[in-house]
């Protein structure tokens, strides 16, 4: 019984988090309007945020397989509680983004934590488990739109971030009591410079992109490059210094395995593909179909329930399937709902059967979206895991950094995009129609991709 109690503390934990960030994602654009700011501002709200996971989650990963799940969960759990009572205090959009990096950082150890907790206390059915605990996390995603667009057109935006207090303290509490101390021999030393110097590659590579979609000049173009150039300076002592610490946040011996880098790669395109466009879709809403705040929030709800029905099947049926057919599947369904959101997914909606609304079309192609992500991402979170079943929180947190990292970068490409375009429509429809069809260029790194327990022990054998 106790260890059906830890899972519902680590899936609390996933669904705060989820909570969270779909609740963030619908009042994205009440910070443009309170706080007098542009969409690139905004922009950082959501993006910093996915900065500071992306370089910590590796890290967090690896403290919790070192040093032991319970305080790396509770110290998590204790900032990223404070830092969410700290932005909806924030007095500016620069302290807001600045608080918000602050509950990246703490939001970073979620997934891979409470992943390896989950796989500690069932380990004779991780991939079930692993499974029904990734489906979890959509429940905040029908949580969080719907509560959040309530409290943003009743309140203020400020209370979507107060509402991670009752639920951070009563976690806290819970793991306290319900969570044992790991045995931990080993105390490696962990590669913090390293976790750096990742941190500013990814920052001052989207500093560029901001700073070029903020004004296309000569003089941007110039500054824009000294960014990257000083983006690059970093990324090679991240690999320098990977190469020789003696347990590096990145095994490079893992890149040169071809499964490795291709599980990595599907990742990232999947966070172009998916992270990246989802914070955008209530901005898309109330800006090109003048939806209102609430509304915008509710067409989200199909898409949290498809993921939560998809993934539970699915994770039942990974072993009968294997990994590879559903992430094609799901691939494709996801390119396919995401070009339709271009603009020609509407009117096709509208021809046959009864008459649907605009809200209702955008909920039909956000539940499609969803189905896809679910048969999806079960099988590939597998996948991974199945490259290093032995430290599970690692290879989660590697996983999740190179998703956050995609995340980023297509926040960062649709930021200038809507940016540079006359108009929010022409922006959204270029916007959905270009990451819909680059989604399908991920498809061939799946057969590089392990196909399931049985298949892939052949192969390393």
């Amino acid at each position: 019984m106790r260890r059906y109690l830890i899972f519902a503390s680590a899936g609390l934990g996933l669904l705060m988090y989820s909570i969270d960030g779909t609740a963030v994602a619908v009042a994205f654009p009440n910070f443009i309007k309170d706080f007098g700011t542009n969409v690139l501002w905004a922009a950082w709200t959501i993006s910093i945020y996915l900065v500071a996971v992306t370089s910590v989650m590796p890290l967090m990963g690896n403290l919790s397989d070192s040093y032991g799940r319970k305080k790396v969960f509770l110290i998590s759990l204790i900032l990223f509680t404070s830092s969410s009572l700290a932005c909806g205090l924030a007095p500016d959009i620069y302290s807001l983004v600045a608080f918000r990096f602050l509950q990246g950082v703490g939001g970073a150890s979620f997934l891979p934590t409470a992943a390896g907790i989950v796989s500690d206390q069932f380990p004779e059915s991780r991939e079930r488990a692993i499974g029904l605990f990734t489906s979890i996390f959509p429940i905040g995603g029908i949580v969080g739109p719907n509560l959040g667009g309530w409290i943003v057109s009743r309140y203020s935006w400020r209370y979507i971030f107060y509402i991670n207090l009752p639920i951070g303290i009563g976690l806290v509490v819970l793991i306290m009591i319900l969570l044992k101390d790991s045995k931990v021999l080993a105390r490696p030393h962990i590669d913090f410079v390293g976790a750096s110097f990742f941190f500013g590659a990814i920052l001052f590579l989207m500093l560029g992109l901001n700073l070029i979609a903020d004004e296309f000049a000569l003089s941007s173009l110039l500054l824009a490059i000294l960014l990257w150039v000083v983006s690059s300076s970093f990324f090679y002592l991240f690999f320098w210094q990977e190469k020789k610490h003696s347990n590096p946040i990145l095994d490079l011996a893992l890149l040169r395995s071809k499964p490795f880098l291709a599980a990595n790669l599907y990742n990232m395109m999947i966070g172009v593909g998916v992270f990246g466009i989802f914070p955008f879709i209530p901005l898309y809403a109330t800006s090109v179909h003048k939806l209102s705040t609430l509304m915008s929030g509710m067409i989200l709800t199909p898409r949290s329930l498809g993921v939560i029905s998809a993934s539970a099947v699915t994770s039942f049926l990974l072993k009968r399937w294997g990994y590879r057919w559903p992430m094609v599947s799901g691939l494709t369904i996801i390119s396919l709902s995401t070009i339709l959101l271009g603009g020609q997914g509407l009117p096709l909606l509208n021809r046959p059967g009864p008459h649907l609304g605009v809200a209702e079309s955008l909920a039909v192609l956000m539940l499609f979206t969803g189905i896809g992500i679910g048969i999806a991402l079960p099988a590939s979170n597998n996948a991974c895991i199945e490259l290093m079943p032995e430290r599970v929180a690692t290879i989660t947190g590697l996983r999740g950094m190179f998703r956050y990292v995609g995340g980023a970068f297509g926040i960062s490409l649709i930021t200038i995009i809507l940016h540079l375009s006359s108009t929010p429509e022409s922006g959204f429809r270029a916007t959905f129609i270009l990451f819909g069809l680059g989604l399908l260029f991920a498809i061939p790194l799946v057969f590089l991709m392990p196909t399931g327990k049985q298949g892939w022990g052949t192969r390393r054998s």
